[in-house]
This record gives C-alpha cells, structure tokens and sequence, in this order.
C-alpha cells in the first residue's frame, strides 16, 4: 500500500518557520540579557540613610546648617548619597574624587540646572547666567560676560566705586564704640554692586533686591513636591514670587529707561547695564536678547555677588579676631608695605601675598556658597561605581571638601601659610578647593569679588586696631554660622575699630 505524504502549503510553511525563528531569537535575547546583566551588571543606586513615606529624607536635614549635616550624613553612608526630597532625588557628592567625577567627567551631561519656581519666574524664564539650561543662549551669555561684562579690564575699569565706597566704609567704622561690622559690609558689598551695575542707588531697590536673594535661596516646599499644584494654592508661594517680580519690574524698566535717556559719552565708563543695552542694540548675537534677559542678567549680579562677598569678609575678620598671631602678622605686612599711606589703592594689593592667603583659607574654611548651585544630570550616569539617575539633582558639597582631612593637614583649623609656594587657585583646578564652582559652571564673578574682597580687607587692617567687645577673649567669639544658601555668620560680628590716624576727608 502506498503512503500518502501531506505537504504543508508553502505559505503556511514559512509562516511556521518564521514563529520558530522568532521564538529562538526572543530565547537567546533573555539569555543574552541575563548574560549580561551576570557580566556587567547596572551600577547600584548610591546608599542613604533611611527614609519615611511621602517626605523622603526631609526629616534628615533639620536641626544644624544642611552642610553640616550632609558632611555626617556622608562619613555614615558614604562620598557618593541619595536622597529622596519630596518627590526629588538629590544626590549629595562630598569628597574630590566624586566631584572630579561630575565636573570634569560628567561635565557636559551635568552642565544643567534644575527649574525652580522662584528662578522662573524672578529670573526671567532662567534666562540669567547663573541658572539658566546648558546650551547655546548659556553659552553666548557667559561669553558676553566674561568678555565684556567681568572681563579683567572692566573689573579694573570700577577700581575708583571700590576706593570710593572703602573709603566712606572706613569713616563709619571710626566711631570708639563697637560696631556692626556684618552690617557695615553688608552694606559696602551691596552698594559697590548697585554702583558697579546700575551706576546709582535707586530708590526702594536694595529692599527689593534683599526680599529677592531670599526667595531665590530659600527652601520652597513647591519645588520639592512637583506633583502636588495643590501645594502652590495653599501656600501662595508662587503668588508671592510674582509680587516680588512686578516690583523688580517696575524698579528695573525705570533704571533701563533712565540709561537710554541719558546714554553715556564715549570718555565715561559703562556700569553694567550699559553694556548690556549696547549689546542689545548693536544686534550682533546669534540670539538676540531682550530687556528681560537684561534684567536677567542685572538680576543674577546682585543674587552672586553681595551676599557672598559680605559673608566672607566678615568670616575673614571673624578668623582674625579668633587668630591674634595671624591678625599680628597680616596687619604687619600691610602696614610696612602702605607705610606712609592712609588708603589702599587697587594696584596695593598685589604686594600683599600674605593678605591673598588669608582670604584663601577663609574660602576654604567658609566657602560662601557651601552647597553649589545644583546641577541636574541630562542622562542617567555612573560616579564612583554608583548610578546617577536622569533628571537627578546633583549638590557638591564644596564646604565639605574644603575640610576634608585627607586632603587638609589640621583641616578644622585657620593656617593661611598652608597656602605659602602653592598652585591653588580660586578656578578649581585642586577639586579640594573651589570656593567659586570648577568647569563650565564656573562663577564668571570671581575676579569681581576678589577685587573688593581683597581691598576692603587690606584697608581695615591698615586704618584699625581692633578688639572684641566687652572683654571677650578670642576664644569665646562664637563661630556658628547660618543654614542658608550663603553661610553667613549665625550672630553678626561686634567689634571695636580703633583707628591709627585721623579718618580720610
């Protein structure tokens, strides 16, 4: 008997073929994967301390300033951590291995700044230096003010606004009793500013600029809790950043109307919002700017540079008060090198290396911005065999680094001569110091705040003795400082300014 063979239609054969084909091929992926995630397995998340629901690891950070607190929380669980704020990863990077890891490795992918509600909306659309994305608009505005805006000779060009202001600073320091001197460089640091931007004091624009530096630093319960618009109706917190806004516009469309109307000549130099408008009008940039973007920048002037150089001269004198050896030896230098002059002029500084070392170890010990600004990471990335999540904000912890012993022999204590025959800058270039940021994020102000750091400080030391209130040993000054953006001093710093000769006409 014959057999009868059954052919499978050609169509239908191929069809069985391809489903085999397809299902071994599905087969060897999964095993291919499992393969390599045994081989070369994802990088683990960075550890943290435990956390409860919803709020993450807010409850970690209450009691002492952030800074101190993350540096404890990262001799616990380590350089590399992540915390969960809110709704928010933030990851905590505190030693110079995992910040060489971010700025110069990841430098590009984290180049971004995370949004926040009062940059937005007080800063123009982040359409400032300090906050704004990594990309072209950065690049062309960091350019405009490193070229034209903070350039070395416009820095100079505003030598006679800090003599002048230094000058009227140390007549208020001549009065025998003591003295705020927290307040009084406040007030220096904000009016060479003003003056330096703007070109004079505006009626009601300090007031409005101090309300602004708050709400930029400040912690916003928003911002940690995207998801929850409730949040914003409750607390009004954005209806407060807009009521800040209008009354910076209003100041701000006066002071642009007022330098349009009255357009320098050609001889005077330009305050900062004259290079600006100029910039504007020539027209020549691949993005053109608007007035906002003006304000913008006008904006970030004041948020980086008051505070900031404020808190560190008032550290610095704070360091000297409590070093009476280093006081000795740093009026010393200044006296002998200026002997003969009751001022000090913008060229005197550079005799003063014993001066620039002082400031260095006051930016070590007391960084002015303890947390840089946050960056955020474009792409998920690894740092120090840990994954980086996408979108994750990134926080050095630059305070940390500065006194971190295994770079910093007797790191807890104020020795300016650490820095006697060293290479250390204030660009970064030693991760274990970077007072003003490194890499692309670099604070293009630093020469600015040098400039006037360094003079006000050499002038005090030559026009005053000086001595603690009431009897106070060095010993017993406190040394405490604030939880905030800028650690400034927790109590303002009293002291008596006994001058060395009668007060400058």
């Amino acid at each position: 008997m014959e057999m009868e063979i059954q052919v499978l239609p050609p169509s239908l054969l191929l069809a069985f073929l391809f489903l085999l084909a397809l299902k071994f091929l599905l087969k060897s992926r999964r095993s291919d994967s499992k393969l390599r995630q045994v081989l070369s397995p994802e990088p683990p998340l960075p550890p943290g301390p435990w956390r409860l629901p919803l709020v993450g690891h807010l409850h970690h950070l209450v009691g002492k300033p952030t800074h101190r607190l993350l540096r404890d929380l990262a001799a616990v669980h380590g350089p590399v951590m992540l915390l969960k704020i809110g709704q928010v990863d933030v990851v905590v990077v505190s030693s110079t291995a995992a910040a060489e890891a971010v700025v110069k490795t990841h430098d590009v992918n984290c180049a971004n700044r995370p949004e926040v509600a009062a940059v937005r909306i007080v800063a123009y659309g982040c359409t400032d230096i300090a906050f704004s994305s990594y990309g072209p608009y950065w690049r062309q505005m960091k350019k405009v003010c490193i070229v034209e805006m903070l350039s070395a000779r416009r820095v100079k060009s505003f030598a006679a606004v800090r003599e002048r202001n230094i000058l009227d600073l140390t007549r208020n320091m001549s009065t025998g009793s003591p003295v705020n001197v927290s307040e009084k460089f406040m007030t220096l640091s904000s009016n060479i500013i003003t003056e330096s931007s703007v070109g004079k004091i505006y009626d009601g624009f300090l007031p409005v600029v101090r309300e602004l530096m708050e709400t930029i630093t400040g912690f916003s319960i928003v911002d940690s809790f995207p998801s929850w618009k409730f949040l914003d109706v409750l607390t009004g917190t954005t209806s407060r950043f807009w009521q800040i806004r209008r009354r910076l516009d209003k100041i701000m469309n006066e002071i642009i109307q007022q330098h349009q109307t009255e357009k320098k000549s050609n001889q005077s130099e330009e305050d900062l919002i004259d290079v600006l408008l100029r910039i504007k009008e020539q027209g020549d940039l691949e993005i053109p700017i608007t007035f906002d973007n003006v304000k913008a920048c006008i904006v970030d002037m004041f948020v980086g540079g008051t505070d900031t150089k404020a808190t560190t001269l008032e550290w610095a004198m704070s360091e000297l008060m409590r070093n009476p050896e280093v006081m000795n030896r740093a009026q010393i230098e200044v006296r002998e090198a200026l002997k003969g002059k009751a001022g000090v002029e913008d060229g005197d500084v550079e005799k003063l290396s014993y001066l620039k070392m002082v400031i260095k170890e006051t930016l070590r010990l007391h960084v002015p911005i303890p947390l840089l600004l946050p960056r955020m990471a474009k792409q998920s990335c690894e740092v120090m065999g840990f994954k980086i999540p996408e979108e994750s904000r990134v926080l050095i912890n630059a305070w940390a680094m500065g006194r971190d012993p295994e770079y910093w022999e007797d790191a807890e204590s104020f020795r300016p001569e650490r820095f006697a025959g060293s290479g250390t800058d204030y660009k970064g270039t030693y991760l274990e110091y970077v007072p003003f940021g490194r890499g692309r994020r670099l604070c293009p102000g630093y020469q600015f705040a040098m400039a006037t750091m360094e003079l006000a400080l050499a002038q005090m030391l030559l026009c005053f003795d000086w001595e603690l209130p009431g009897g106070m040993r060095p010993e017993e000054l406190n040394m405490e400082e604030m939880s905030g953006a800028t650690a400034s001093r927790k109590s303002a710093l009293w002291l008596i300014a006994t001058p060395r000769f009668p007060p400058p006409a």
